[in-house]
């Protein structure tokens, strides 16, 4: 999709959706707050059409990209949506994307979200876990980051632990020592990787 094409479907998203912002093909909803919200135009083979995603990501938790391991293709997995009808895309968004996220506005909303209720991955049960924390809930917390190190030291199907899943289980284990022994070193620690996160998404200007 072309950028003109891109800024053209965005407008018009804009209109039934005023709050959200426009990033390059992202969609922000604002305020932002500690978790960023809304909705991103992915490109597809075809170059005529694209990917909708809505997606939410806690931003105390490291990343260096935008993630949609919390949320989903508008349409399902497959499908497309072409530049030149952009009112279809509005229309599905409206009904579909902008309730997706529009509650999980705060770590206590996203921490009973519903939509990570009976998920076991490890990305589902870290947003939790980070967002328990993030809300003062501080024995939830540390309890669910436990239970996050000790999924993730297993590896994926008895296999050995990748190196992402290393680093994940250490950070988790850290933040629950901090959680345990001084929640203001937690709470420091959330603020220093929601820093670098917003940062790294470029996001620090979108409030």
């Amino acid at each position: 999709m072309k950028p003109t094409e891109r800024k053209r479907v965005a407008r018009a998203i804009r209109v039934v959706a005023p709050e959200l912002q426009e990033k390059g093909r992202l969609l922000v909803a604002t305020p932002r707050g500690r978790v960023l919200r809304g909705v991103y135009l992915e490109d597809s083979s075809d170059p005529a059409r694209f990917y909708v995603w809505v997606f939410v990501q806690p931003l105390y938790v490291p990343a260096t990209t935008i993630a949609f391991d919390l949320g989903k293709r508008l349409g399902g997995a497959s499908r497309t949506w072409g530049a030149n009808d952009p009112e279809s895309v509005v229309a599905i968004i409206r009904e579909e994307g902008v309730p997706f996220f529009t509650s999980v506005s705060s770590p206590e909303a996203l921490a009973g979200w519903s939509f990570l209720e009976g998920r076991s991955d490890p990305y589902a049960l870290e947003a939790k876990a980070y967002s328990l924390v993030a809300s003062g809930r501080f024995a939830e917390g540390v309890q669910a980051l436990r239970h996050l190190a000790r999924v993730l030291s297993g590896g994926l199907s008895g296999g050995a632990p990748a190196p992402w899943m290393i680093e994940m289980q250490e950070r988790a284990e850290q933040l629950a020592d901090f959680a345990e022994a001084d929640p203001n070193r937690a709470r420091d620690a959330l603020a220093r990787w929601e820093a670098q996160t917003t940062t790294a998404l470029r996001v620090q200007d979108l409030r």
